[in-house]
């Protein structure tokens, strides 16, 4: 009898210590998820920043539309350094036409007060967001011979051009690298402190899955 009693007490504390041990398991999972998710989080600016590559030589550099200056002097830059010897200028993603061209002219300016001469630019108008931006440098890619080309747009974008761009690019026999321009304001590790990063990031989440969808 008193070996039974004893037997009866040790499965009564192994018993009442089983929903200890699942509520500390439960409790580490979700720690662990936690954490997973904030660095996840964290880590959005580097995520939709992926897809930027180093220059290499191209036949030409595409500003592409919504410039806030840096990417003009990006590729100014990159001009300067022999990459490409013409640039493509796209227009203001959204505006209506006559807003893109005044946004043209205002982006042509720039670029010739800095060295770039306006024969060797060339302007396209027509597109309306990053897709028919990419469309369209495809089509005069083919109508003038051209083979490569590097686009130059902000940090933020990169992750959704290499989508937008590989599909239409697809099958071409074309080829585009992307390049990051340098904006003050981007701050790839700390994104969620900088404003306007903040915003480039959730708006990029946004496009890609419109994109994802409409594309």
């Amino acid at each position: 009898m008193t070996i039974h009693r004893i037997a009866s007490a040790d499965s009564c504390q192994i018993v009442r210590a089983a929903p200890r041990r699942c509520g500390l398991l439960a409790g580490a999972v979700v720690v662990v998820l936690l954490a997973l998710a904030v660095g996840k989080f964290l880590n959005l600016g580097r995520w939709v920043a992926a897809g930027a590559v180093a220059p290499e030589r191209a036949d030409v550099l595409v500003a592409m539309g919504g410039d806030d200056g840096f990417r003009i002097r990006k590729v100014t830059a990159l001009f300067a350094q022999g990459y490409a010897p013409r640039v493509l200028v796209t227009g203001l993603e959204g505006a209506p036409e006559a807003e893109r061209r005044v946004y043209l002219d205002w982006r042509v300016q720039m670029l010739a007060g800095k060295g770039i001469p306006p024969d060797q630019m060339v302007l396209e108008s027509s597109a309306k967001n990053s897709f028919e931006e990419a469309a369209a440098t495809l089509a005069l890619m083919r109508s003038r011979g051209w083979q490569t080309a590097l686009i130059v747009s902000a940090p933020p974008h990169m992750r959704r051009l290499d989508w937008v761009w590989g599909r239409v690019f697809a099958g071409s026999g074309m080829r585009y690298r992307l390049v990051a321009s340098e904006p003050e304001w981007w701050e790839a590790d700390r994104w969620w402190r900088n404003e306007k990063s903040g915003q480039f990031v959730l708006t990029e989440l946004i496009k890609l899955g419109y994109y994802l969808v409409k594309y």
